[in-house]
């Protein structure tokens, strides 16, 4: 039985993949694409891709949003806040069976790793790698803050896991950014909370977005430094006035190091986050594993889908060659 590329993805509101996809069709290299969505479809665990079809997998995306609709007879937002993260569970522990079902060497990344990748944990293994990292600490106090300030002039609050965006009760959303906290604004700390990641503010120069790719780093400047709304964090957007981006060649060694610490995380693609500070400095940010690279593919010429779907390729012509 031949073996096939198998995608991993979402049906709506992924132009990444779909990119890619077009490039497969065009080169003419067969795939199956599973959206999460799919899933709804299926009569038994005999529908899932089986290890024996599959020879690669790129996994990007889980689901958009649930097709099947799910309600309470007496209807709240607690409650349903409480059904809907029980259905993402539920869904969560589905998906995640393909993990353990398709052997891991078969994965372009490693599908465990990526799917419960730890930030700190992150952080922790860069500097093992010779990466520079900002000052980073988990508190739960006004008074850590405020020991803190007396080392950094200025720190940043973040997730220790992922940016969401927060609904309430009427359907209004909210976006989760980067925030600074410093002297100036110390009055709006409480004097305990939730534990929470803080870290040195760097004065950055400019951001670097990298699209790591099987052992090559395609990267790109992000002037967002003199931007109001990007200042801080650049994913606020400034449509109006968007960031001038280039192309950029990063350091052969610090390109070592980077290719280093995604082995050892057994990633083959991902998005690297990168920051170079007034000195000239680069500082390590994190990774995405699952990050959009279109934003760095498009402004930088690089045809990263291209060469996603080659790589797709090479990879089944090398299983095959073992098997």
């Amino acid at each position: 039985m031949s073996q096939q590329i198998l995608i991993l993805s979402q049906s709506h509101l992924e132009g990444t993949t779909d990119h890619v996809c077009q490039w497969m069709n065009h080169l003419q290299i067969p795939y199956l694409r599973v959206n999460g969505e799919d899933l709804f479809q299926m009569q038994h665990l005999g529908d899932l891709p089986s290890n024996s079809q599959t020879g690669v997998v790129w996994y990007r995306r889980k689901i958009s949003s649930f097709p099947a609709k799910y309600s309470l007879k007496q209807d709240d937002f607690a409650t349903q806040y409480t059904l809907k993260r029980f259905l993402i569970d539920e869904f969560n522990g589905l998906h995640a069976f393909l993990f353990y079902t398709i052997d891991r060497q078969k994965w372009m990344n490693d599908p465990i790793s990526e799917d419960n990748l730890n930030k700190l944990h992150v952080l922790a293994l860069a500097r093992q790698h010779g990466l520079n990292t900002p000052f980073t600490e988990v508190v739960t106090t006004k008074a850590v803050i405020i020991r803190l300030l007396e080392r950094c002039p200025e720190l940043i609050v973040k997730p220790v896991s992922e940016c969401i965006l927060v609904e309430d009760a009427a359907g209004g959303q909210y976006k989760m950014l980067t925030k600074t906290i410093s002297k100036a604004n110390l009055q709006q700390v409480p004097e305990k909370f939730f534990p929470s990641l803080v870290q040195e503010k760097i004065i950055k120069k400019f951001e670097i977005r990298t699209f790591y790719l099987d052992g090559t780093c395609h990267s790109m400047a992000i002037f967002s430094q003199d931007n109001r709304n990007t200042k801080e964090d650049f994913r606020n957007y400034d449509n109006k006035r968007p960031n001038r981006t280039v192309p950029y060649k990063l350091p052969d060694d610090l390109e070592l190091k980077l290719g280093q610490l995604m082995k050892a995380l057994g990633f083959r693609t991902g998005s690297i986050d990168l920051m170079v500070d007034l000195q000239g400095n680069y500082h390590f940010l994190e990774i995405n594993p699952e990050g959009q690279f279109g934003m760095v593919s498009y402004p930088c010429n690089y045809y990263l889908e291209k060469k996603v779907a080659q790589l797709l390729n090479k990879s089944i012509l090398h299983e095959k060659e073992i098997y």
